[in-house]
């Protein structure tokens, strides 16, 4: 034990220094358990003596409490989609293809659906427009009268089924990332075949002029509603039917 005076090395039991005759303070007896070594001798310093040590490397009895239950704290959890190693953000595959919540949003749909869809509602409200027009002349007065698509042609109803058809399906695929029912047809023969048909009877009403009745002097024209309806038609139809046709043409060479 040095002097805390003189700072001169005594016997571990004597009572003063032998040098300066300072009394030395008496040393506290050392537990079997809580015992710590002077630094730099043994185990650090608050730790217990080897044998005398909790789990986590604190002894007790040096501290007088329980050890910590865990010597450093979680590592913090990354968000749910991003890769353990790094890396650009993966959104997460919903297990078994389930069905997220409805959020529309048309950059889920090509530009061709896009066309496909604006093209089918204009055929949809053409055919309640103007299709036909009848003018007649009696006396030097003329009279005329117009005729909408439907009630010209009852059957053009079958359009408007087919166009509220290809606008719920496309509002579908835009609103959900996985569709809540599975199709037995591909996307681009789907809309092969909705806008072709479409195409067809649209085709077909226009051309079918319906007659006068057997009265003279009665002449039936197309009107403005007519020429709408088949323009869309072809809008919706040409974006998917040419590119199949080109590639069927190419495939026969």
């Amino acid at each position: 034990m040095n002097c805390p005076q003189c700072q001169t090395p005594n016997q571990s039991d004597s009572a003063f220094c032998a040098n300066c005759g300072a009394q030395l303070p008496a040393e506290a007896p050392a537990s079997a358990g809580g015992y710590l070594p002077p630094p730099g001798q043994g185990t650090p310093v608050g730790y217990g003596a080897p044998g005398g040590s909790d789990a986590t490397g604190y002894g007790a009895s040096s501290y007088g409490q329980s050890p910590p239950t865990a010597q450093y704290p979680p590592a913090a959890q990354q968000p749910t989609g991003y890769p353990q190693g790094g890396g650009q953000y993966q959104p997460q595959q919903r297990p078994g293809g389930a069905v997220g919540p409805f959020q529309f949003d048309l950059k889920r749909l090509t530009r061709v659906d896009q066309i496909v869809g604006g093209a089918s509602l204009i055929v949809l409200i053409s055919i309640f427009l103007p299709w036909f027009e009848a003018s007649a002349s009696a006396l030097g007065i003329t009279e005329s009268a117009t005729e909408s698509g439907a009630d010209a042609h009852g059957w053009l109803w079958i359009v408007f089924v087919i166009d509220l058809l290809i606008l719920a399906y496309l509002v579908m695929r835009a609103g959900w990332e996985n569709m809540p029912f599975r199709l037995p047809i591909a996307h681009a023969p789907l809309l092969i075949i909705a806008t072709g048909l479409q195409l067809l009877l649209v085709l077909i009403a226009f051309f079918a002029i319906p007659g006068n009745g057997g009265f003279s002097g009665v002449s039936i024209g197309w009107a403005w509603g007519a020429f709408i309806g088949l323009i869309a038609a072809l809008a919706a139809a040409g974006p998917v039917i040419w590119p199949a046709a080109q590639s069927y043409m190419q495939s026969r060479r």
